[in-house]
């Protein structure tokens, strides 16, 4: 299976981190430091830069948000003595919970540079650079719609939107995906490889989209198109000098030692599931409350993550299809893989979607795809804690009833179209 990779491809403007980048004759001079001013750009010189940079702040922006995602679908446990983390993992955020809001904002961030740097470089023509902020823009609009309950787009600088809901996000991800595709056609010479290899994560991306939004016909014809042995990962790197490039999810394994692998997962591993693994670090975790499991799926700062698949289009083309006949015969080639016995013939349609939903989390286990599942299948989603249930640290209250993040509240305060 070939693999291609989301590289730290050159300087981010929003962290300070210096990487190899293709030579330019200037940086990009703005008066006021904290903003990028389209007029201040040269689309000849400073594009690749721009795009890189959007990618790089998107790449580095997303890294935690698999260990957060887990949390809240109790896909692994909080040991973290955090009130706010544990609002997550009681799944009872308010509008001012630190991190959800730090997520939106690392999200937006990317987001608005890719299409400042579009604005600006446009009219260069379809480049692998334009490609680039297209799919900055395109996943990270997707993913605001499958975390967030509701949101917007962050546009140039010199524009502003008001509330959308999932579906319109969902609807402007899929437009902004078509580009990077379009794009892709006509990009040639050295950047080819790359251009095709974003183009088919662009792909995977409209699928998975269009089955949040319950266009169920329309994402298996998406999905199909997918090679089975498609993997656009996500690169990570074993740099101990700038460490928001490494792996985020072995942070919070080695570092911050607060991810836990509750007792649904260790038991699948335990059966011999290779796609589940943990190791008892035998100490408490950091809150000194839980005993530590340590997640061993990745296991170094440098560890790549999977980011759009052809096992995850299969997945969307499945459920798209609804067919009993295939179902049952995906789940048994997946049940295969973790080492467990074929389901039975004999299942209901709402039982053949749940085993659906318990293989897909135990392939895309610590992946970041637990929001949006729980939001699309909420009465077939395996695992979490249903509301009302004691929390498995009973002295924070019961568990609550939360299926997505909530917009932050500067949001809603300082963006001048926003209507509650």
């Amino acid at each position: 299976m070939k693999t291609y990779m989301m590289k730290p491809l050159g300087f981010a403007m929003l962290g300070a981190l210096a990487l190899h980048v293709q030579a330019c004759d200037s940086f990009v001079a703005v008066d006021n430091p904290n903003n990028l001013e389209t007029s201040a750009i040269n689309p000849q010189t400073d594009a690749t830069l721009l795009s890189q940079s959007a990618y790089q702040s998107f790449a580095t922006g997303i890294g935690e948000i698999p260990v957060y995602q887990a949390w809240f679908t109790n896909r692994a446990r909080v040991g973290d003595t955090f009130p706010t983390r544990n609002e997550i993992g009681r799944r009872n955020i308010p509008d001012n919970n630190t991190h959800t809001n730090g997520f939106w904002n690392n999200i937006h961030s990317a987001m608005q540079f890719a299409r400042t740097a579009i604005k600006a470089t446009q009219d260069a023509g379809p480049t692998l650079d334009l490609e680039r902020d297209w799919f900055v823009s395109g996943f990270a609009i997707l993913l605001e719609a499958e975390l967030y309950c509701d949101g917007t787009i962050a546009a140039s600088t010199t524009e502003s939107r008001g509330k959308m809901t999932t579906n319109a996000l969902l609807d402007s991800a899929i437009h902004d995906l078509r580009l990077v595709q379009d794009i892709a056609t006509k990009v040639t010479g050295t950047g080819a490889a790359d251009a095709q290899a974003m183009s088919t994560a662009a792909q995977v991306g409209i699928a998975r989209a269009l089955l949040q939004q319950g266009k169920k016909a329309e994402a298996s014809t998406e999905a199909a198109k997918v090679s089975p042995s498609f993997n656009y990962s996500i690169l990570r790197v074993d740099n101990s000098s700038s460490r928001n490039l490494g792996n985020q999810v072995w942070m919070y394994s080695e570092s911050r030692i607060s991810l836990v692998v509750g007792p649904e997962f260790r038991a699948m591993a335990d059966s011999g599931d290779p796609r589940i693994a943990y190791v008892d670090a035998k100490r408490l975790a950091q809150d000194g409350v839980l005993q530590f499991y340590r997640q061993n799926k990745y296991k170094t700062w440098g560890d790549n993550e999977r980011f759009a698949s052809g096992l995850e289009a299969q997945y969307i083309k499945v459920e798209a299809d609804a067919n009993p006949a295939a179902m049952l015969s995906f789940i048994n080639e997946r049940r295969a893989v973790g080492k467990q016995p074929a389901f039975p013939s004999t299942s209901t349609p709402s039982q053949l979607l749940t085993e659906l939903m318990v293989q897909r989390a135990r392939d895309f286990w610590l992946e970041g795809f637990d929001v949006m599942d729980l939001r699309r299948n909420p009465n077939n989603f395996p695992y979490v804690l249903p509301p009302g249930n004691t929390y498995y640290k009973p002295e924070l209250g019961p568990v609550q009833s939360d299926v997505c993040w909530p917009v932050p509240q500067n949001e809603k305060r300082n963006n001048p179209l926003w209507t509650s």
